[in-house]
This record gives C-alpha cells, structure tokens and sequence, in this order.
C-alpha cells in the first residue's frame, strides 16, 4: 500500500473531490482529510507512485496543491506520516522580518497610494 501527501489544499476541499482528482490511478483504500492538507491511501506502490509523477503541482478547486510520497515517522501518534521533504519551521505572528541581501526598489508610485498599504 502506498500512503501520499496532499498539501496546500483550498479550504473547501472535500473527500469526493479528492476522490475525482485520483480517478484512474487506482483504488483508494483511505483518505485522511485534514485542514489545508491530505493523506491517500492507495492499495497498490505503484499506483501511489504514478499519482505523484502525475499529479504534483496540478490544480484542484482552483489551487495548485503538492503531492508527494508520504513517510512513516517513529513515534509518532496519529497517523504517522509525513511529506518525504522537511517543512519549514513556523512563521512567529508579530516577529520581525529577517535581514537578506535582496532589495526592492519601486518606481512611479502614484502620490495617491500610501506606500505602507497591505495587500491581503
């Protein structure tokens, strides 16, 4: 059996979508359906395997999401699996940005646009 990860899902991703985006890569034993990401379980290794080849960075509900192979992790309780590469440590709310080499340089503000406005 085969265990994959489905990250940057769109909020109102549900079970059946899911199910329509694996259609013809096998039969689906499980779908562990949580907020913003997913575990599939599929019965057969290569049907998982051809999943990933075939479906990382395709669009699902309008949002291009992740599939990988996912990892078993000692210890864990749970489910016990994770993406095959390491996340990335948690943004802090309210930390200040780090220092890099890159700058940005904007041209040709309009007077009538305040250069502090925040897009959301």
């Amino acid at each position: 059996m085969g265990r994959i990860y489905l990250g940057k899902l769109p909020r109102h991703t549900r079970e059946r979508d899911i199910e329509r985006f694996f259609h013809g890569f096998g039969r689906i034993k499980e779908i562990a359906l949580k907020q913003g990401y997913a575990f599939v379980e599929l019965y057969d290794n290569r049907d998982s395997d051809d999943a990933v080849y075939e479906l990382n960075g395709k669009i699902l509900n309008g949002e291009r999401v992740t599939v990988e192979n996912a990892k078993r992790r000692e210890g864990y309780r749970g489910y016990g699996y994770t993406a095959t590469r390491p996340a990335r440590p948690p943004l802090r709310r309210g930390a200040a940005p780090a220092r890099t080499q890159y700058r940005l340089n904007v041209f040709n503000l309009s007077t009538r646009c305040h250069w502090m406005v925040r897009m959301a």
